[in-house]
């Protein structure tokens, strides 16, 4: 079943990388499948691993070869735990995978002129840690983000399925409950989809600018980021579902751009839920506002695409391939599938 997905969606883009050579990362989890993508498209690929708390190397290449061994087994690709400078010069494409971070000039000073990399997510969740874009630049190498909302990638449909798991596994139910959305990036109107059309009602708090975005859904406008005045109608809400960016931003916390004093003040029981973007969970705990997760990683989403099975990985990852094809072909200024950094 997993295969036929891969194969379908490779075959749904279009997407065509034979005669290149791919240098990405062989992962646990749903992220299995970058590789495979990658090969079911006619690459060469080398699929760089490590050993983490996830799985060893070993385990990983295991994992992927069951996935498409027994249907696929003439697919290129081989498995590296060294990043040699031999085989970083033969890669036409490098991508902006986790195992590969950061693209810095110590790996990319082997890379040719002619390299591309695409970055597996969209141009305004960019994160200087990831890459030496000064070096980049310098270099003249083709970078391009994933436009993930174009409709044969479309994975902010599974924003909303995301938030529904973190709220699960918050321990909350949706069905009878009140909750609140604080945003203030393109997340929000996906969110407020995936999670009004389930709770008793959903209130937003969001810039001024995207409030023509929620006109269609079911929800309520509460105030305009980043003013967190609550309602009394929303005192009793069962959480706020918190996603602001820049992420490693820390927007609640001692003297922080938003008020948890008014959060506080303005609900019963507090609880953010995680979504995205930085808090200082401890901070906030001696406030008697509590935080799930408790640990988030600086700059990393509370809950991730991965968590929701494979499909809106799948999509994610070929939609990064696609943006390869687009960016060797040189075809990219006009690209559907392309957003310029």
């Amino acid at each position: 079943m997993l295969m036929d997905k891969l194969v379908r969606r490779v075959q749904s883009l279009g997407l065509d990388l034979k005669g290149k050579v791919v240098l990405t990362e062989a992962a646990t989890g749903p992220y299995v499948v970058t590789p495979i993508l990658a090969a079911l498209a006619g690459a060469k690929v080398y699929a760089f691993s490590k050993s983490t708390v996830y799985g060893s190397v070993r385990q990983v290449i295991r994992i992927t070869r069951e996935v498409y061994m027994p249907y696929r087994p003439d697919l290129d690709i081989h498995f590296i735990d060294q990043l040699t400078p031999e085989i970083i010069h033969q890669a036409d494409v490098i991508t902006n995978s986790g195992h590969l971070r950061p693209l810095n000039r110590q790996l990319l000073q082997h890379a040719r002129d002619s390299v591309v990399i695409p970055l597996m997510y969209e141009a305004w969740e960019w994160r200087s840690q990831d890459m030496d874009m000064d070096y980049i630049r310098e270099r003249g190498f083709r970078v391009g983000a994933t436009n993930e909302r174009h409709e044969e990638v479309d994975v902010f449909s599974y924003l909303g399925d995301m938030a529904v798991k973190q709220i699960f596994d918050a321990g909350l139910c949706l069905n009878n409950n009140t909750f609140i959305l604080v945003c203030n990036n393109d997340f929000g109107p996906y969110i407020a989809r995936g999670v009004s059309r389930l709770c008793r009602k959903l209130g937003v708090i969001d810039l001024p600018l995207n409030r023509k975005n929620y006109l269609d859904l079911p929800v309520e406008w509460l105030g305009d980021f980043p003013d967190l005045t609550i309602p009394a109608a929303y005192r009793d809400a069962e959480a706020v579902i918190f996603t602001a960016y820049p992420f490693d931003l820390t927007w609640l916390g001692n003297d922080s751009p938003l008020s948890p004093y008014a959060l506080k003040k303005g609900l019963s029981h507090p609880m953010i839920l995680r979504y995205a973007g930085d808090v200082d969970a401890e901070f906030l705990g001696r406030l008697g506002i509590r935080c799930f997760p408790r640990d988030v990683r600086s700059g990393h989403m509370g809950i991730l695409p991965s968590e929701i099975g494979y499909d809106a990985i799948i999509r994610l990852q070929a939609g990064g391939l696609k943006v390869a094809e687009g960016l060797l072909a040189g075809r990219y200024q006009d690209n559907p599938f392309i957003q310029a950094l």
